[in-house]
């Protein structure tokens, strides 16, 4: 069954309430740190078992088709017996929940769940390591049902209590939009007509301190506020562009584009909490200024805790922004058309550091980063997931093409060639006319063929003049605005 979440404050003025939550988080930290620590150890433990390497060694050798069940279910006996099953991880902190006076049992397997997605990772997908996280890091809990452990009825929210017993725990008032003939009120009122499948409480940190929010998951699909088109659409995603194309219309933008970047205030409290830290700590330096090594104790001053809260205030609000934008901008697409098609990105490679260590004309080392800063910021992968869910909702299809074969960006269709070109070549010249480089791969990607490895060539051929027109159109209005122009557009006033 098809679901979504909702989000709604909770009530909290009282001091006795936001202290229970606060309590609660402290001990959801404590259990989560705790599976963490015996998974780390289970796991350091596993890799210098011998016999378990070797059969390790020999199931990567297996070439693609050949039988690997026998040395499967060999390697599985051996990391099984290390307690490191989804079950295993529930029952190793299960004396410190015992101890434990708030933690519900289904919120302390929910918990353990998400440890062993992490682990499943490590073992089974190339992940490196489990890491701990801090006590402010945690920013939420969620059960299993919504009968048992925090529940929602009727307006309210009972933690570790019940209707019927509200004793034992807290119950916490849902506070709706007071206008009530808002487009929000009437929103979340049909949310609410759906059936609750479980709670999630999340709290989110602002100057004053934590806010407390409850995301009921319900059972369905979201009232729909937009009319949906029929049609493909194309789409060419960068770090910190997008390119989309309809039958319609063209888009070029940079993601969240109309929102406020906050950039230098962050780096300017960066700096200012680099500066506390290290006049408090000099002993935890070197001369040259970097950290030494060996064990260290830290002290910070209520002037760097006051600054440390700002920024993740700051860092909180440009993130929320960022997805309103893009959950609007995936809203308005889907307008036009309710096929898509994408190109499969890694935006996790392309974060990572460079691994070649090259000098450039004048002997000097390049730099190694590559677009971890914009990914972070613009969230392109996070876009992509949006449209992905809103296409679900309405019956739409998401397609990725093979990125290695189909090349969207060297093809020509008019001489159904390959050329490949440089990225700072921000433009393709098509039957010797120019057309933007992104906005042209974006039309390619719409006229995929079945097999998505390929255009086809003769819906390129079909829609080539309405293409164009829409996108003259598309760059005459971005000249036309007051917008920034980013170089990777390839135009200027």
């Amino acid at each position: 069954m098809a679901s979504y979440s909702v989000e709604l404050k909770l009530n909290t003025r009282k001091l006795s309430d936001r202290n229970y939550l606060d309590n609660y988080f402290v001990e959801v930290a404590k259990i989560s740190n705790t599976v963490r620590r015996f998974t780390i150890r289970q796991l350091n433990l596993l890799r210098r078992n011998p016999e378990y390497k070797r059969l390790l060694s020999q199931y990567n050798g297996l070439k693609k088709g050949e039988d690997k069940s026998e040395l499967s279910g060999k390697l599985y006996d051996i990391v099984s017996s290390y307690g490191l099953t989804k079950y295993g991880l529930q029952k190793c902190a299960l004396g410190l929940r015992k101890k434990l006076k708030y933690v519900h049992s289904d919120v302390y397997q929910k918990i353990c769940d998400f440890v062993w997605k992490g682990t499943e990772k490590v073992l089974y997908s190339g992940g490196k390591q489990i890491h701990y996280k801090k006590w402010d890091e945690f920013l939420s809990f969620e059960n299993k049902k919504n009968s048992t452990g925090i529940i929602h009825e009727n307006g309210k929210v009972y933690i570790n209590c019940t209707p019927k017993r509200p004793g034992g725990g807290i119950v916490l008032d849902v506070m709706m939009p007071n206008n009530r003939k808002s487009s929000h009120f009437n929103y979340e009122s049909q949310c609410l007509m759906d059936k609750t499948k479980y709670c999630r409480i999340v709290r989110k940190k602002f100057n004053t301190g934590w806010k407390y929010y409850v995301q009921l998951v319900q059972e369905g699909i979201p009232p729909q506020r937009h009319a949906v088109g029929t049609g493909r659409i194309g789409i060419d995603i960068g770090t910190s562009t997008i390119a989309a194309v309809s039958d319609t219309k063209c888009h070029l933008d940079t993601i969240g584009d109309t929102v406020r970047q906050q950039d230098k205030e962050i780096s300017l409290l960066n700096r200012k909490l680099d500066r506390s830290r290290r006049k408090m700590n000099p002993d935890n330096y070197n001369s040259e200024g970097t950290i030494r090594k060996g064990k260290k104790h830290w002290v910070y001053s209520n002037r760097y805790k006051k600054l440390k809260n700002e920024l993740q205030c700051m860092k909180r609000k440009r993130a929320a922004t960022i997805k309103q934008w893009q959950s609007a901008y995936a809203s308005r697409l889907l307008e036009e058309g309710n096929v898509v098609y994408v190109e499969k990105m890694n935006f996790s490679g392309l974060g990572k550091r460079s691994k070649n260590t090259e000098r450039d004309k004048n002997g000097r080392y390049k730099s190694k980063k590559r677009f971890g800063k914009s990914i972070s910021v613009r969230a392109p992968a996070q876009l992509l997931s949006i449209i992905k869910r809103k296409l679900k909702y309405v019956g739409g299809t998401y397609h990725e093409v093979n990125t290695r074969t189909f090349r969207a960006s060297q093809y020509n269709h008019v001489t159904d060639t390959y050329i490949k070109k440089k990225l700072s070549k921000r433009y393709n010249e098509i039957d010797g006319e120019w057309v933007q480089r992104d906005l042209y791969s974006a039309f390619l990607l719409k006229n995929s063929d079945d097999t998505l490895n390929h255009t086809n060539r003769q819906l390129c051929i079909l829609n080539y003049d309405n293409f164009k027109t829409n996108h003259d159109s598309c760059i005459k209005e971005i000249l036309d605005s007051d917008k920034h122009i980013p170089k990777s557009f390839g135009i200027s006033r």
